[in-house]
């Protein structure tokens, strides 16, 4: 089962939010493990999926987005995005959202939000299966933007929320 952690911190560089994050993780997973934090060692494999060196057995994800960090682990593969709720990104959405997805975030009460909520579970989905958005986005479709999600991909659950004025995904193997 996926424990989820969050973090507000007041640096908004991507080098120092990264920072934030991993720094998050290994004090979490220090406590879980029962040893100290600087024995913690995070490397990414060929795709730039991280992992724990030594813990094969345990998965992790982290996400940052405007001074907010979020991690993630769980016995089993996961993905988590965080991402602050803005103007949607029209230019983007024919490359990354299905015509049915496009179809609800038109049809939803706030555009922006339904924007991020389908961004936050596609780049979840991408960071559980280790691609990123080297992969086709579209691969995943998204038939629902409230829990319980519903997709094509019945191998995967997907969890949504939102916290201030953030939107973030969970998503993790079955």
């Amino acid at each position: 089962m996926a424990e989820i952690f969050w973090a507000e911190s007041s640096e908004n560089s991507y080098r120092e939010m990264s920072a934030t994050a991993h720094n998050l993780l290994c004090a979490v997973i220090a406590d879980k493990l029962g040893i100290p934090a600087n024995e913690i060692n995070i490397l990414k494999d060929e795709r730039g999926k991280p992992y724990i060196d030594g813990h094969i057995d345990m998965f992790i994800s982290l996400s940052h987005s405007k001074g907010v960090v979020m991690c993630a682990f769980s016995d089993k593969d996961i993905g988590v995005d965080v991402e602050m709720c803005v103007k949607r990104r029209k230019s983007v959405e024919s490359r990354v959202f299905t015509d049915f997805e496009i179809s609800l975030l038109e049809n939803s009460d706030d555009e922006d939000k339904a924007f991020f909520t389908l961004w936050t579970l596609k780049e979840s989905y991408l960071k559980a299966i280790g691609t990123g958005f080297s992969d086709n986005a579209k691969n995943i479709e998204f038939l629902s933007l409230k829990n319980p999600i519903e997709s094509n991909n019945r191998n995967y659950s997907f969890t949504v929320g939102e916290r201030d004025n953030f939107v973030f995904a969970v998503c993790e193997k079955k």
